[in-house]
């Protein structure tokens, strides 16, 4: 019998952020809340591959719980759904090492693929010729009937320091490849790599699935941001075509939902539950991608790809005054205040978090100065926190009369820290602090190598004794 697939379900998601505090809050029942949809997710739809793209931790440093939780997580899907693969690529936050250790909490490690730190071989005089170890990327998916369902390339973070350090990236002087360029080359490698050892994909007749965790250029960021990016000032951007040849890819990093390229072929899942508060509007889940092969002339795709997006109930209500962006009146403020008083339990995952930023408008006032209103709302706060929410952010700015309501800057807004890029942050302060101007060339890229090497010395830091 010919080796051909009918369909083939995965569920798809990235960017647990496990061990993440919101304000020095405590999550853990949110997180508990995700467990139990997401054991839901898989009972319903009962999904062949499980794919995590990366930033499954918070921190390089996770805490002990935090390990203990993915583990539990991990041995419950496979005591539960034993024939399910499941697939974890490191992401930014994650050390790639710690990702790998986490096998020390299974009871099975049986069709179960981590990937943290990217493979390499060295070779030649102090180890100088450096290639990836395709082998231990590429990840075949059998069902228990032991046929190929797919091929997965699981590819972990790849910062601009492991790219640029692979000899098939390197060039002679200074005409090294460029980081999209050497991701590519990565890519396709491993794409030719499948191609050679499962020849069923070469014809079309068994998908090729890709990871990755990165910034993928024009994605949409948040509502909070100009939906476009700017990670390490564009030096560490791809672009779609890297992924060219890939039946799918799932992809992490950015936490909304979308499709790139015009296509849900190449889609980032999102988040599965709010990171902060630039996450306030979206409704985080996990996507379940099926895939199921049609007629395919001149090169196009040899399979059709669908996805429903699983939404998950919020454990824990976001509120912030105003609603949106920018600081409130003290009208908008104070009814703001007054709704919140009249909320009740019960809350069994914990009080919902509140975020208030206020503007003080000396022509628009029943208060002598902006410090006697800052108090005010002070001991207002003070009478709801524990009791009605658990204050996370509190802000009182000067506005000139006259100024439309949001139309300020809000400097301490958080926006999406965990996938916004330094370099953007870095740019858009540097605007508000000289009124609108934009930060000159030379800067950006000095801060750029700053941001760079920085983030190598964090990659490194895990492995070091």
């Amino acid at each position: 019998m010919e080796n051909q697939i009918t369909s083939l379900r995965i569920l798809h998601t990235s960017d647990w952020h496990l061990g993440k505090r919101l304000h020095d809050y405590d999550r853990t029942a949110e997180y508990e809340s995700f467990r139990t949809a997401l054991m839901e997710s898989i009972a319903r739809t009962r999904p062949g591959i499980l794919l995590v793209a990366g930033d499954v931790f918070d921190t390089v440093t996770p805490t002990i719980e935090a390990e203990k939780f993915l583990g539990r997580t991990l041995n419950e899907i496979r005591r539960t759904y034993p024939d399910l693969h499941i697939v974890i690529t490191s992401g930014n936050h994650d050390s790639g090492r710690k990702i790998e250790s986490i096998s020390i909490y299974m009871e099975s490690c049986t069709r179960l693929k981590i990937v943290g730190e990217f493979p390499v071989s060295s070779s030649g005089e102090n180890g100088k010729i450096c290639e990836p170890v395709y082998e231990k990327l590429a990840y075949p998916v059998y069902a228990a009937d032991q046929r190929l369902l797919a091929v997965v390339a699981a590819v972990p973070f790849l910062t601009p320091t492991t790219v640029a350090g692979l000899s098939m990236n390197r060039g002679s002087g200074d005409s090294d490849v460029s980081y999209e360029t050497g991701v590519r080359n990565i890519y396709q490698g491993c794409l030719s790599y499948i191609r050679k050892n499962w020849p069923e994909t070469a014809a079309g007749k068994i998908p090729v699935i890709a990871m990755g965790h990165f910034y993928v250029r024009d994605s949409a960021l948040g509502d909070d941001n100009d939906g476009k990016g700017n990670a390490l000032g564009g030096e560490d951007q791809v672009g779609t075509g890297i992924f060219d040849g890939y039946d799918y890819v799932a992809l992490g990093h950015i936490h909304f939902r979308q499709n790139l390229a015009g296509s849900a072929r190449i889609r980032y899942s999102g988040s599965p539950l709010p990171v902060n508060f630039g996450e306030i509007a979206y409704r985080n889940g996990v996507d379940l991608v099926e895939l199921a092969p049609q007629e395919h002339k001149d090169g196009g795709p040899a399979f059709s790809v669908s996805v429903t997006s699983d939404v998950y109930k919020r454990a824990v209500e976001f509120i912030r005054i105003p609603r949106g962006t920018g600081s409130g009146s003290e009208d908008t403020v104070l009814a703001g205040l007054n709704a919140l008083r009249g909320l009740s339990g019960p809350y069994p995952a914990g009080l919902p978090f509140l975020s208030v930023f206020a503007a003080y408008d000396p022509g628009h006032t029943s208060y002598k100065s902006i410090g006697e209103y800052r108090i005010f709302l002070d001991q207002e706060l003070r009478k709801l926190s524990g009791v009605k929410a658990r204050i996370c952010q509190f802000k009182v700015e000067l506005r000139d009369s006259g100024c439309s309501e949001g139309s300020q800057n809000d400097l301490d807004f958080q926006s999406l820290d965990d996938v916004m890029n330094p370099m953007q942050l870095a740019a858009r302060m540097y605007r508000d602090v000289n009124k609108g101007k934009e930060m000159p060339e030379d800067v950006r890229k000095l801060l750029s190598e700053i941001i760079a090497e920085a983030q190598g010395i964090r990659e490194a830091a895990p492995n070091a004794k």
